[in-house]
This record gives structure tokens, C-alpha cells and sequence, in this order.
């Protein structure tokens, strides 16, 4: 328990130190991490409104945060581990390891999304728009998945990029597959059953109808369920813990609990 606690400490220390200096010397601070989902999600609100595109009730709001969010969830987390070596020389200071880094990152994306949520959805809701406060337990659920897929995701092809590094181009493109699959642009309750024999297996989609659940609990769920994406969470943690385990040098530390 003291060991859990320590890391925890340490975690706590690399995202208060990671943001002093990213926003040294802008008063904005925190803002500013919520600017560019709400530049998307407004871009998309009006494109898919003008564009009369099919999402459950036309709802677009509804539809473009519960997509967006938890797709910046994932990624944010994703490039914490695959952009580690920007460290800012964390790691050189004793009993710190890219593994805290990792972790920092991932829980900093989990609770600035779930925030995000909140300060869009509150004021909105005031304000008349079709949508509320997002449910607290099933967001956390939500994004707490969606950051922790990043996490094993980054694992897995930061592993596969060390040992193949050919194949490296055709990790973008699997992302870039993801993130047109991650159901920021469709629904499973408004796609045939064709595209949703494909789709649904990106594990993302699902995350983003139960989180647009969240915001409207009238929000239809056809073919969504959660035990999916915790399934491939397993999985992908189990290969990106294991390869880790099997590239990382014997060390101390967090690094221990895995090499």
C-alpha cells in the first residue's frame, strides 16, 4: 500500500508539473485544452445541422459531444504513451519511469474529458438545448474505458513500431480507420445492418452511444453494449503489458512491476 501510494504521488506530481509547464505563461490555462474539442464539436454541430444528417431525433449537439469526447478521450490518452519520449526529462529524477508518465497522462485525459462533458453540457442545458448532465457513474464508465483503451492501445503499437518498424505507416492507417469508425460520424441505431456487421467492432463506437446515452437517457442503444469494450480492453492490455514487460529493461520502480 505505501508502494501504491508513492506512485500515486508521483502521478499527482507529473500532471500538476506537465501543466505548469505547458501553461507557464498563458492566463487561459486550463481553457485552453478545452478549445479545440469545442472548436470541432461546434464545426460539426453546424455541418451535420446543415447537412440534415441522420442521427437519432436530430439531435446533433447530443450526437457530436457524446462522439467527439470520447474519441479526444482516446487519443489524448494514445499519445501520452506513443509521444512519451517528450518527457521534459521526467524520467531522470530517481523512482520516476515512463510507466508513471503513461499513466499520468491517461488519467489526466479521463478527468479532462469528464470535465469537459460537464462544462459544455451544464451551460447548454440552461440555456434550452436538448441535452443534459451527463450521467456521473455511466461517464465515468465511459470515459474511463475510452482513456484506458488509448493507454493499452499505446502500449501495443508502441511495441510494435520498436520490434517492426515498417510497420509503423500501417499504424496510422489502422488509426486513421478507428477514428472514421469510432462513431463520431454515425450511429449504430441509424446504420444498416451491413455497416453495422463492420463497425461494431470498434470498440469506440460503443463508448460514444452509451456516453450520448448519458446525456439523454432516451437515447436509443441498438447494438450497443459495454462488455465489448472491456473485453478488448483486456486484451489489448494484456499484449501491451506483456510486450512492455518484454522490450523494457529490468529497472526499479514502476518499470519493476512489468520488466
Amino acid at each position: 500500500m505505501n508502494a501504491f501510494y508513492d506512485d500515486a504521488l508521483i502521478i499527482r506530481m507529473i500532471i500538476l508539473k506537465e501543466l505548469r509547464g505547458k501553461y507557464r505563461n498563458n492566463p487561459l490555462g486550463l481553457m485552453l485544452e478545452c478549445l479545440k474539442p469545442v472548436i470541432v464539436c461546434t464545426a460539426h454541430y453546424f455541418y451535420f445541422a446543415y447537412a440534415g444528417r441522420n442521427v437519432p431525433d436530430e439531435v446533433y449537439l447530443l450526437f457530436v459531444m457524446g462522439g467527439f469526447s470520447i474519441w479526444f478521450c482516446f487519443i489524448t490518452a494514445y499519445g501520452g504513451v506513443s509521444h512519451s519520449g517528450k518527457s521534459g526529462g521526467i524520467t531522470g529524477i530517481p523512482g520516476i519511469t515512463a510507466m508513471h508518465i503513461y499513466l499520468a497522462r491517461t488519467i489526466w485525459s479521463f478527468l479532462l474529458f469528464l470535465l469537459f462533458a460537464y462544462i459544455v453540457a451544464v451551460p447548454a442545458e440552461i440555456l434550452g438545448a436538448p441535452i443534459a448532465a451527463p450521467d456521473f457513474s455511466l461517464s465515468v464508465c465511459t470515459y474511463g474505458l475510452a482513456a484506458s483503451l488509448g493507454f493499452a492501445f499505446g502500449l501495443v503499437t508502441k511495441s510494435i513500431a520498436e520490434v517492426m518498424p515498417p510497420l509503423s505507416p500501417f499504424l496510422k492507417l489502422f488509426r486513421w480507420a478507428l477514428f472514421i469508425t469510432s462513431g463520431i460520424y454515425n450511429s449504430l441505431s441509424t446504420m444498416s445492418r451491413l455497416e453495422v456487421g463492420v463497425i461494431w467492432y470498434n470498440p469506440l463506437i460503443h463508448l460514444a452511444e452509451f456516453q450520448r446515452h448519458a446525456f439523454d437517457p432516451g437515447y436509443p442503444l441498438f447494438h450497443a453494449v459495454l462488455w465489448y469494450p472491456c473485453l478488448t480492453l483486456v486484451v489489448l492490455l494484456f499484449f501491451g503489458l506483456a510486450s512492455t514487460r518484454a522490450l523494457a529493461r529490468r529497472g526499479r520502480g514502476m518499470n519493476g512491476y512489468f520488466a
